[in-house]
């Protein structure tokens, strides 16, 4: 659930329109490789980034938009839902400004702003309600989010409180309340840098019932408004879907706390050069000081020169700069990618004083996860037993680690056996709230799957109130595998309680986890009210190739409907239980060596040292990894190297 409302430019605009002259701050460029040192977390301002340089841009992404994850574990939010507010961490607070600073910094401003100075709040002589003038914007603006959440009915969905206008009669009203609310975005269904990045990417259908404007952007805007440096967060976690999370962004600027001098240039979003396609919209924007667009128009083509669909064309001054924003059709609105994709923007018809008449650019959806860059390694595709070889390979432009990881190609049998978890090789990627690995005893009457103990599989909760839904669950086996011809996989497994909504795949990649594709038939819940009597054995048929890949196991809801969760039912055998994971006519390849090198090695070699025994007959893998942005890659195209004779 989510709901993001426009701002009331009427009672901005006297604040954000007024500039004096003030000191603008200073901005640190920040570089891949340059991070604090660990305990201490990536800084929040002071960002430049360039985003016509690929590997910039992706480690950019990595260092720092992603370094605001995981904020729900900082929030330590100490308030309550009957009246006190309450504060919320240092860090956490950081996580907010470091994800604002973040799209400032690639939309090209200035990526210095303050989240929660301890600024006062922004008061205009035509409010209607003044609190007091030393009331801070970070004390108002969690007052008015704690407002939001107390007047909302879980059973009818109703919120009176979601307006820029509150009325004095709601709970938790308060002069301080209503003014940040009557000057900031919000959202419900969100808090911290996740609202962040719902302001950006405006997501929500124009003909929402409570967000009819979000086809005008106006809280990008807001939070891309040039001259703005000094912001304030209100925010409460929620405790689920009868209580969402909340926040209250509070972006009206005092006259002092706007940036005197700026160069007036467009403002796009997405911004041109690269741009990562996960924090995509479907509304883009142009802007810029001064323009005047209502007589401009738009054309957007793909790499081929073919027309993109473009619909809601609306030029509109009420929030921030003036802008032009525009509808785009599925293909550019895309948040996922593999191949980058390039879209050209030409829009004309702009008037204005010293004003371009036109302004043209490109935009390139990108994987964050993924590095173009070659990974190759050349080399001898034979070396001497006892003997070393020399092999080179261009490191990717702004590498801040490489290693060449040498891996020998096995051909033992091997089973994945939930018996000894300490030696099981798997990757979990289950919830905090129950183990991968269980006893099937513990549930009185379920029974074994082949041993004592099984994988299992269950959703932990039925709302996840930051994925806003039933969180996926999965996990991996932690073996790279190169399947031959009639090459399978087999597993066995039981489900317990699991609804026809539930859904086990299984899944392979071939580019280290960066894209996944089900293989086989699902396997989905029979019975509301039943669980497996007997265990299922699965065979499913792998493609040969000479190409290494990794399978997973993913469970998750395939639509609307009752499930059966672990929080719900901790001592019942909810999910699916799976055990003896094995795969037939498939080499699998054993890792020996990570070798660190310099960011500026170009070559490497593979020797006893820096491999191991180099045997007669023996088939060794070498591939390339390397590091953005404090990220280890995936490997890249392994070179293969068979060890001969003397």
């Amino acid at each position: 659930m989510h709901r993001a409302v426009k701002i009331n430019h009427r009672l901005l605009t006297r604040s954000v329109f007024c500039l004096l002259a003030c000191n603008p701050l200073v901005a640190e460029a920040w570089e891949p490789g340059t991070y604090p040192a660990p305990p201490a977390r990536m800084y929040a301002a002071g960002f430049d980034v360039d985003n016509y340089d690929r590997n910039d841009v992706v480690a950019f992404w990595h260092a720092v938009y992603q370094a605001s994850e995981g904020y729900e574990s900082r929030v330590n939010w100490t308030g309550n839902y009957t009246g006190n507010n309450g504060t919320v961490s240092g860090p956490f607070l950081d996580d907010v400004e470091r994800r604002l600073n973040y799209f400032r910094a690639m939309c090209g401003l200035d990526a210095n702003a303050s989240v929660n100075s301890g600024s006062t709040v922004s008061i205009d002589l035509i409010d209607p309600f003044k609190p007091g003038s030393s009331t801070t914007k970070a004390v108002a603006a969690q007052n008015a989010s704690l407002m939001m959440i107390r007047n909302f009915n879980s059973s009818t969905g109703a919120n009176p409180a979601l307006t820029h206008d509150p009325a004095s009669g709601l709970t938790g009203w308060s002069a301080s309340a209503w003014n940040a609310a009557a000057k900031g975005n919000f959202a419900f269904g969100l808090y911290g840098p996740g609202a962040i990045t719902e302001y950006m990417i405006e997501a929500l259908a124009s003909n929402s019932a409570t967000s009819p404007w979000n086809s005008l952007v106006g809280h990008r805007r807001w939070c891309l408004y040039p001259e703005s440096t000094d912001f304030a967060t209100g925010d409460q976690p929620g405790s689920g879907p009868t209580r969402p999370p909340t926040n209250v962004f509070y972006v009206s600027q005092k006259p002092a706390e706007l940036l005197a001098i700026r160069v007036p240039n467009f403002v796009t979003y997405p911004a041109a050069g690269f741009f990562p396609a996960p924090v995509n919209s479907p509304f883009w924007s142009i802007s810029r000081q001064g323009a005047n667009f209502s007589s401009a128009s738009v054309r957007v083509t793909d790499a081929s020169g073919k027309a993109v669909p473009v619909s809601n064309v609306r030029a509109n001054s009420n929030y921030g700069d003036p802008a032009l924003v525009w509808q785009v059709g599925p293909a550019a609105a895309t948040a996922s990618v593999y191949n980058d994709t390039t879209f050209k923007v030409d829009v004309s018809g702009i008037s204005g004083i010293g004003v371009p008449a036109t302004h043209s650019y490109s935009v390139t959806l990108i994987n964050p996860d993924r590095i173009t860059s070659s990974h190759n390694i050349v080399g001898a595709a034979q070396v001497a037993a006892g003997k070393s070889a020399v092999y080179t390979f261009l490191p990717p432009a702004g590498a801040e680690g490489i290693q060449v990881v040498s891996s020998i190609k096995r051909s033992t049998l091997w089973t994945e056996t939930a018996e000894n978890a300490a030696k099981a090789k798997v990757i979990d990627g289950t919830a905090a709230n129950y183990p991968l690995i269980v006893k099937t005893a513990s549930f009185a009457g379920f029974g074994a799957v082949k041993g004592a103990s099984a994988f299992h599989l269950t959703f932990p909760t039925s709302y996840d109130v930051l994925k806003r839904g039933v969180p996926e669950q999965f996990f991996e086996i932690d073996r790279e595998l190169i399947a031959k011809s009639k090459a399978k996989l087999n597993f066995s497994y039981r489900r317990g309680f699991m609804t026809k909504t539930s859904v086990l795949v299984v899944e392979t990649s071939s580019n280290g986890g960066v894209t996944w594709n089900t293989i086989g038939s699902p396997i989905k819940g029979l019975s509301d009210t039943k669980y497996d009597t007997k265990v299922s054995l699965v065979s499913i048929p792998l493609a040969k190739s000479a190409t290494p890949f990794r399978i997973r196991f993913r469970y998750y809801a395939s639509k609307t409907g009752s499930i059966y969760t672990h929080e719900a039912a901790p001592k019942s055998p909810t999910g699916i239980f799976i055990d003896d994971v094995t795969v037939t006519k498939c080499d699998w390849l054993e890792t020996k060596k990570a070798n660190a090198l310099s960011a500026s090695s170009r070559q490497f070699s593979l020797s006893t040292k820096t491999a191991g025994n180099l045997v007669k007959g023996d088939q060794w893998h070498l591939r390339l990894r390397t590091k953005l942005g404090g990220k280890w890659f995936p490997l890249g195209p392994p070179k293969a190297v068979t060890v001969t004779g003397p």
